[in-house]
């Protein structure tokens, strides 16, 4: 029988509250009793961009939300509106799963069958805006091979500031490798919520004022092919992969790795629950050591909450497995100072004998 919990994280930073679920709102966690079994994770598996495209709807709603860079103005990425995803969800009730059900509940997130991929939390903002002051890295990707890969990627807010860095590629004739690898453990999230938010930044480039929060766009039928062909101009491999962590999906995720590119490994909100933090802790070593021993540079990014109360997860737990399984972690940025609630933290990883600070 299964027990809804409240998790009420405290006051927290005050961004666009409406479309962020931010610490001050609670955390509604539907988790099995003793008496029920655990849902077995799935087994990771790789969607094409085709397939993903394919169940684009006609029309997107989207709410933009304004990331200030030191040396590029300010950027504006476009997300899929949370409403928007419900409606196609209940236009597709017949053939919803487990995840797309709960999706449509009050649950933020239910263990092994909806991990909260359809909201952008609070932690995915602060990421992208530390990328957003990354300045060297940003323009080293436009002139350099390089793989990103989005551990529960979500609505992909990090991975869409870099996405949107991308878009001069397309003016370089032979630009070089940009692969993209995202994440999340449902494919029902990757459908309706990471890729079309992709599609979004990509129709919306250049188009949207800062005075504009939001609105609607419709998504003709040259969208798909018009936005492959822009990725083959700008030579962006999309790679978006669904499932539960451990080596499979490590293997998926970076399969045959050359170490010709460098490997920049980012997640936010992915150690809440003590239950999954050693699997998310080993996967990501896995991908860092993949990276190293084929000769890449690589670094991870994790943006968390530092303490999950009620949950049970914590930066301390997370370092310490980490420090365990041989990897060192130190804090890049945290909110430690600005005297609002709960803090919370970005956590640059490396393995433990290259510790360093990431340009």
């Amino acid at each position: 029988m299964s027990q809804l919990f409240k998790f009420a994280f405290g006051d927290d930073e005050d961004v666009e509250e409406d479309h962020i679920s931010e610490g001050n709102e609670s955390l509604q966690l539907a988790n099995t009793s003793a008496g029920d079994p655990s849902p077995t994770a799935p087994t990771p598996c790789l969607h094409t961009l085709n397939d993903l495209l394919a169940t684009l709807p006609s029309k997107l709603e989207y709410h933009n939300l304004t990331i200030p860079t030191p040396d590029h103005g300010n950027i504006t990425l476009a997300r899929r509106e949370l409403f928007d995803i419900r409606a196609q969800l209940m236009a597709e009730d017949s053939t919803l799963d487990d995840a797309s059900a709960t999706g449509l509940s009050t649950d933020d997130i239910k263990p092994n069958v909806y991990e909260g991929g359809f909201k952008t939390w609070e932690c995915a903002v602060d990421l992208a805006k530390y990328l957003a002051t990354k300045s060297d890295y940003l323009s080293r990707i436009l002139t350099s091979p390089c793989t990103i890969v989005e551990l529960g990627a979500g609505t992909a807010l990090p991975s869409q500031l870099i996405f949107n860095f991308l878009f001069p590629k397309a003016l370089v004739s032979e630009p070089p490798r940009t692969t993209m690898v995202l994440t999340d453990f449902n494919p029902s999230v990757l459908k309706l919520a990471t890729i079309p938010n992709l599609t979004l930044n990509y129709q919306l480039a250049g188009a949207i004022g800062p005075e504009e929060s939001g609105g609607d766009i419709e998504c003709l039928d040259d969208l798909s092919p018009d936005f492959q062909a822009f990725l083959r101009k700008c030579n962006i491999e999309i790679r978006a992969i669904s499932g539960g962590w451990g080596s499979d999906f490590a293997a998926m995720a970076l399969p045959g790795f050359s170490g010709i590119s460098d490997v920049m490994i980012l997640a936010s909100e992915t150690i809440y629950s003590p239950a999954s933090t050693r699997t998310f802790t080993e996967t990501l070593l896995d991908l860092l050591r993949r990276s190293e021993k084929a000769g890449g540079k690589a670094v991870a990014l994790v943006a968390a909450k530092k303490l999950y109360f009620g949950v049970g997860g914590s930066v301390d737990d997370f370092l310490g497995v980490l420090r365990e399984l041989g990897g060192e972690g130190k804090v890049v940025w945290s909110t430690e100072g600005l005297g609002n609630g709960v803090g919370r933290c970005i956590l640059e990883v490396r393995i433990r004998a290259e510790v360093g600070v990431m340009t």
